[in-house]
């Protein structure tokens, strides 16, 4: 685990797990430390690496309470959620809806893999439609499809700091999982109607607002059906995962 601060209140916890076919990725955990709570957004793998943040948080800023952010329903962001039962876990209403249609076959699927400890499925409570405001602390839940229909980001207006889930990646989008490319750029079109000195992904690096835009150049690209290589042997597969899934798609619809 390798701790970050991001301005003055945050804190991002990455983790390796899923650097391994076919992810190759980091994972991040983003903490705000608030007045009255630490805010937590996505709660990775399970109890196992919550435990150790919360150590950390524990050691360094003392006792606060905890309320909980899922970014969207994937697995690798909310299987921690049990380590939170007694605590607020905010979500999008659709992210409810579809942890009850996917996370068992999900846990069947991947536990063996990647569960540390014995992993409980726990769903948010406390769901929004499309945005909930802590104004206690200053923070913004909103909901921003694009890397799924269920996704949604948190914006820290004390720090300035965006934290947007899987809908980021640079230099492009990656993993798509949702078909939607023309709602997809108008989420991240939304994004820069925002003050941002940090963003923060789930997947990546700490960055600045100016990945927003390669990443809308290349949903403009898709949606206008242009044909796309990248040298970068890395991104050339994201980008062929990305039309993999919107060719399967089509054809799905299509029959």
């Amino acid at each position: 685990m390798i701790v970050e601060k991001v301005g003055n209140r945050g804190v991002l916890f990455t983790f390796d797990e899923l650097n391994v076919e076919p992810y190759n990725c980091i994972t991040n955990v983003f903490v705000i430390v608030g007045l009255k709570n630490f805010l937590v957004c996505d709660t990775y793998l399970g109890p196992y690496y919550v435990k150790k943040i919360k150590d950390y948080l524990r050691s360094n800023y003392g006792n606060k309470s905890y309320v909980v952010f899922n970014s969207h329903s994937h697995w690798d962001h909310v299987w921690g959620n049990s380590e939170f039962q007694s605590s607020k876990i905010i979500a999008h209403e659709s992210c409810k809806a579809i942890m009850h249609e996917t996370s068992v076959q999900d846990l069947k699927l991947l536990e063996s893999e990647f569960a540390k400890d014995v992993i409980e499925i726990v769903f948010p409570n406390l769901t929004f439609e499309s945005e909930l405001k802590l104004e206690e602390e200053n923070i913004l839940f909103f909901h921003s499809p694009g890397h799924s229909l269920d996704s949604s980001s948190c914006y820290d207006y004390v720090d300035k700091v965006l934290f947007v889930g899987d809908n980021i990646d640079d230099p492009i989008p990656s993993f798509m999982c949702w078909d939607n490319i023309v709602e997809y750029r108008e989420t991240l079109k939304k994004y820069l109607s925002f003050d941002i000195e940090y963003l923060v992904q789930s997947h990546g690096s700490v960055m600045t607002s100016s990945v927003i835009e390669s990443n809308i150049k290349y949903l403009d690209s898709l949606i206008e059906n242009k044909s796309i290589s990248f040298q970068d042997v890395t991104v050339e597969k994201k980008h062929k995962g990305n039309l993999a899934f919107l060719n399967r798609i089509h054809v799905n619809n299509s029959e």
